[in-house]
């Protein structure tokens, strides 16, 4: 058996970490591997994992201190960078000693972007040791008018690079073709190409539905008007301000903002300049699994409102779809392209205030009926990115990387 050692250095962060590794780790278990999990610290929702081994960095008294200093430096924006680096390589520091110590098949990282280069640092001094790391595809290893994507891209790395290659052995996954496109071909002049795999996300059908009426007493909304959604973190990648324009054209519906608000954007003041006080309810808090499902179960539709350089493919889509939930979402990407494909709802051009207020008026004048076709649309989709068949694909990957050919690497 496959002994997989799961490393998410960023799982206590409101966004899709936490998620991620509840997810992942079961499907990995349930394709044959024997999962370990490996964090900075805790995270929400924790009894979800309580039947998986786990290690933690921060773990006792003795790292007690590091755990003030991280979320100290957490509450400005500009130490923020700073603090995601750190908690990056202790916890990658904790797995290298762990696969030492235990003896790991294989190391996997749950999102090694912005920070690609840290396991080849780590690998330059090590020998025979295999990654399986996530891609992310961020902007800021994108946008190559930032400081950062020069850094990133600077002829420094390529010696580290090309020597972590020599002694260790590196795959990479990714969850579309866009983000491959980049890591093999720009980035650092392609020294990863051939070696990133697309597997997309997977998403688990839902089981157990909660009725409108129920979820809306639940949360104290109101029960006489639409309610659109908007979950879960609350990034740069997001564009809230068309958003948040294009509510004020589109009457009589109320704006549910359920997730986590990044310190760089300042949402209660952007509502407050549009006047729109009593039409968004704004939930500034990590989302618990137990709560989520209310959110979903009393909406009528999410909104998937990003930039136009969004290049993911948002984790909302299939959440919304687990739900039977139309989708309002921007045309970029894999995202706008899975929307249209399945007919999960509809799209509309990113940045683009007077496009989503069509898309909303569109989705306001469905009728039942066709709100039942986006529904089995919807299970579609489900059906061809099921959790089951992420789980296998990776372990496909990891078993190959796995493989020792002649004794070397």
């Amino acid at each position: 058996m496959i002994k997989v050692l799961y490393v998410c250095p960023w799982a206590h962060w409101a966004g899709h970490a936490p998620q991620s590794i509840r997810e992942e780790s079961f499907a990995l278990i349930k394709a044959g591997a024997r999962v370990t999990l490996c964090t900075f610290r805790d995270f929400p929702d924790q009894q979800y994992i309580q039947s998986i081994s786990h290690r933690r960095v921060i773990s006792g008294w003795i790292t007690f201190p590091l755990d003030i200093l991280s979320r100290f430096l957490h509450r400005t924006l500009p130490s923020k960078g700073l603090v995601w680096f750190l908690e990056q390589l202790m916890t990658l520091y904790l797995a290298v000693r762990l696969k030492k110590t235990v003896g790991y098949d294989i190391i996997y990282i749950r999102d090694g972007d912005p920070f690609v280069f840290i396991p080849f640092m780590l690998g330059a001094f090590l020998k025979k040791y295999v990654w399986a790391i996530y891609l992310l595809g961020v902007s800021p290893v994108r946008s190559s008018d930032t400081l950062y994507y020069k850094f990133m891209n600077s002829r420094i790395w390529k010696p580290i690079y090309r020597r972590g290659f020599k002694r260790n052995r590196f795959g990479f996954i990714c969850e579309n073709e866009d983000i491959k496109k980049h890591f093999e071909g720009d980035f650092l002049d392609g020294i990863l190409s051939g070696t990133v795999r697309v597997i997309p996300q997977g998403v688990e059908m839902l089981s157990n539905h909660i009725s409108q009426v129920e979820a809306r007493n639940y949360l104290g909304l109101p029960h006489n008007i639409p309610i659109l959604l908007h979950f879960g973190a609350v990034h740069p990648g997001k564009d809230v301000v068309v958003l948040l324009e294009a509510l004020k054209d589109v009457p009589n519906t109320l704006l549910v903002n359920a997730g986590k608000v990044s310190l760089s954007i300042d949402l209660r003041r952007l509502v407050q300049r549009k006047e729109l006080q009593s039409r968004v309810k704004i939930m500034d808090c990590y989302i618990t699994e137990v709560e989520k499902p209310y959110y979903f179960a009393a909406a009528d539709a999410v909104i998937l409102s990003y930039k136009k350089d969004f290049l993911q493919t948002a984790s909302m889509l299939f959440e919304a779809a687990k739900f039977k939930l139309p989708t309002i979402a921007s045309d970029v990407g894999e995202l706008g392209e899975l929307v249209k494909k399945y007919q999960t709802g509809f799209v509309f051009t990113a940045e683009d205030t007077d496009s989503l207020k069509d898309a909303l008026s569109r989705f306001l004048c469905l009728s039942q009926s066709e709100k039942e076709i986006i529904g089995r649309n919807c299970e579609k989709l489900c059906e061809d990115f099921s959790l089951e068949t992420w789980g296998q694909r990776c372990m496909e990957l990891i078993m190959d990387l796995c493989k020792r050919k002649n004794g070397e690497f």
